[in-house]
């Protein structure tokens, strides 16, 4: 068989030789390698050659060195407007074929890049993109529209097919077989794409960024690496999903080449001094400064500044440092006890709710307590026990009066319910959870200024110290309605001993919760933060004062950053700059000193650098928690085989994504159209379905209108 092989190997070359015509000299010298022109060729042997005559018949052909390779010049000099997918761009090695180079000839794609005039990576292409008859669009939005829809919900792939069925019982008829799983996730990858390809525009666009970075494990035990950006979008702070990358290890090194990896192919620009100034974490022991990994960064960004992002959750975190005291502990551990209770018996928890709905449904909706980290951190649970305490504790009473094995469990609930110092706990730490309240809210936006983040922190120092001293409403509450050992006319369990190991376990818990926010926000806070206090206007000293005001802590701002400034700048300029802001913004808030000195370049050319600086610096990772909670949306359990390139391509559209209301589908259609799945469509004759009514559409656009009612059929290829 090999000796028969052989011989139809040679047989074809000879038969090659004898069937190519030649080229002339011409043609043969501008467009193919010396030595495929010489008259003795050392031949190498595999399927269908190479034919001279075909480098004269396609101009834009050429081969690489070794000759085993085929390329398309043209569409390889326009990498932001070819068919990645094409074999001529990324190398045709064979079998060759003249159809397939016929073929990449009459593309869509190809044709571009032939008729365009050289034109730079980021600059606006909508001109230049094939029309797209009104039909073919009106018919791809709502299949477009359709996988947005899921992947901003982060729903199944297979619902793609339930949401297009719903459009055809509406009477909206399509076009074309994309109606499965894999036209969804093809669907994705163009939105996707076309989201990405904007966002990272902007990215280089901007003057500075930062890097936000979040360590995670998914439902499949995968280690990866969420990667973040902070940056400027025409004077506007964005915080953006980028990629989310695999580790290959989860050591220092591991982290860094991977995070270094994924920015090179992304093509951000991280290397050009002063252009990263922050590096935001989430306090993992990885990517903390203690690590390492900060230090392996600055070598390659010198002037990165690193900051352990605040608390998301910070109402949970501060619950979890007192977690060590007595009466924290037993206070949870009672409450858990109590639902559990309720929990095991459907009747037990009708009952219940026939004479305190609200605690009722608080127990169902905290079904899974395993997941609760703290149910004493919850402030709406504390407050809906404290309120339905009288009815709980009298249908226990009930409960235990019934007797059986039920009524002996009943009879230890009881007596845990009428414990004073659950009781009295439970009201304390009403009043000590609503202290964290609002600086939990601020570390929670979006978008959180250092200046916000300070001024709260400081009201929390002092409301804590007026708590030590002395009580909170709720307690207060507790004490005025607890007379003679009874509370709404029940009595308490140990009352005499209670009050006096109450207050101790008071007393440590506020200074517990002290020290925390102490440790969390000012222990290893970076001096550069304390310096941009100073951009509060709210703190600002009137009169003369204010003259003087800030002066250092501006010039060592800027010599922090001062690759971020222009080279060889004047500090004797930068302190006039910000003599006059203060002049022109003391009576604004922060925002509007921001918007002034970003908007005055002309007037504060040096101060106008250095704030971007310093809205660029990240202060909470709320972008990381919203893409750690789509990524488990997205990769539960029963979807652990998801590849991560699927998983990108969705948490681009769930994180990223704007509401479907006011998303636009035409660019990604436009996209779609210029690859091999858009040339292989064609558009055939209408045929419209016949439908009931609209009752399920209405469903549909009850929760988000997404797509517009026109009628076409189906047919085509996917």
């Amino acid at each position: 068989m090999a000796a028969v092989r052989e011989a139809n190997i040679q047989t074809q070359a000879s038969a090659t030789t004898e069937s190519s015509l030649p080229a002339s000299m011409e043609t043969c010298a501008s467009h193919c390698p010396p030595s495929v022109c010489e008259g003795e060729v050392k031949r190498t042997y595999r399927p269908r050659s190479i034919q001279r005559s075909w480098f004269g018949q396609f101009p834009w052909l050429v081969m690489d060195s070794k000759e085993t390779k085929l390329f398309c010049s043209v569409c390889r000099e326009r990498p932001t407007l070819h068919d990645k997918s094409s074999r001529l761009v990324q190398g045709y090695t064979g079998p060759f074929k003249v159809e397939t180079l016929k073929y990449h000839e009459v593309s869509k794609a190809h044709k571009l890049c032939v008729n365009i005039v050289e034109i730079r990576d980021d600059s606006p292409q909508p001109t230049l993109t094939p029309e797209i008859s009104s039909d073919l669009m009106a018919n791809m939005e709502h299949f477009f529209s359709a996988a947005y829809f899921i992947a901003y919900h982060s729903r199944p792939l297979n619902d793609f097919e339930k949401v297009l069925q719903l459009l055809q019982n509406t009477g909206t008829t399509l076009l074309g077989k994309y109606r499965n799983r894999t036209a969804c996730t093809q669907f994705i990858k163009y939105i996707s794409e076309t989201l990405k390809k904007e966002i990272l525009r902007d990215i280089r666009n901007s003057p500075c960024a930062s890097l936000l970075l979040d360590s995670c494990t998914d439902f499949s035990n995968q280690a990866c690496v969420g990667i973040y950006m902070r940056y400027l979008k025409q004077m506007e702070v964005k915080e953006s999903y980028v990629t989310l990358a695999p580790l290959s290890s989860e050591t220092v090194d591991g982290y860094f080449e991977t995070i270094i990896a994924a920015l090179d192919e992304l093509d951000i620009p991280f290397r050009k001094p002063g252009w990263v100034v922050g590096l935001g974490t989430d306090g993992s022991a990885m990517l903390s400064r203690k690590g390492g990994l900060v230090e392996k960064f600055q070598e390659v960004m010198p002037q990165l500044l690193p900051m352990h992002s605040v608390a998301h959750r910070l109402h949970v975190a501060v619950v979890d440092a007192c977690g060590s005291i007595d009466l924290v502990r037993k206070c949870d551990r009672h409450i858990r006890t109590v639902f559990k209770f309720y929990q095991s018996s459907n009747k037990r928890l009708r009952e219940l709710q026939g004479v305190a709905a609200p605690l009722g449904q608080e127990i169902i909706r905290l079904k899974d307590l395993n997941a609760v980290r703290w149910v004493a951190s919850k402030r709406r649970t504390l407050d809906t026990l404290t309120v339905s305490w009288p009815a709980l504790a009298r249908h226990l009473q009930g409960v235990v009066e019934a007797g059986g094995q039920t009524g002996q469990r009943a009879k230890g609930m009881l007596k845990l319910v009428k414990s004073f110092h659950l009781v009295k706990f439970c009201h304390f730490l009403l009043d000590f959870l609503s202290i964290f309240r609002p600086l939990s809210e601020v570390c929670q936006k979006e978008l959180v200024p250092v200046t916000e983040v300070n001024s709260s922190l400081g009201h929390a120092y002092v409301a804590l110290e007026s708590l030590r001293q002395q009580a909170g409403p709720k307690e207060e509450e507790f004490n005025a309605s607890l007379q003679d050992g009874q509370l709404h006319g029940i009595s308490l369990e140990r009352v005499e001993m209670a009050e006096q190991w109450f207050q101790a376990d008071r007393e440590r818990t506020i200074l517990t919760g002290a020290e925390y926010l102490q440790q969390r926000f000012d222990a290893d806070r970076p001096a550069q933060l304390k310096n941009m206090e100073v951009l509060d206007t709210m703190a600002w000293p009137s009169g003369i004062e204010l003259s003087c005001f800030g002066n250092n802590d501006i010039l060592s701002l800027a010599r922090y950053f001062e690759l971020s400034l222009p080279v060889g700048y004047s500090e004797e300029m930068l302190l006039e700059e910000w003599l006059s802001l203060k002049a022109a913004t003391q009576n604004l808030p922060f925002s509007g000193l921001c918007k002034n000195t970003l908007t005055q370049h002309c007037r504060f050319p040096l101060l106008s650098k250095l704030m971007t600086v310093v809205v660029s610096v990240p202060i909470s990772t709320s972008c990381c928690e919203r893409g750690f909670k789509a990524m488990n949306r997205i990769r539960t359990g029963e979807r652990t085989k998801l590849s991560n390139e699927v998983l990108n391509t969705l948490m681009m559209a769930a994180v990223n994504g704007v509401a479907v209301t006011e998303y636009d589908p035409q660019p990604a259609i436009q996209h779609w159209y210029m690859t091999s799945s858009g040339r292989r469509f064609s558009l055939p004759t209408p045929v419209p379905i016949q439908s009931s009514g609209r009752r399920g559409m209405a469903a549909l656009h009850k929760e988000e209108p997404m797509v517009r009612k026109t009628s076409v059929t189906p047919s085509g290829e996917p």
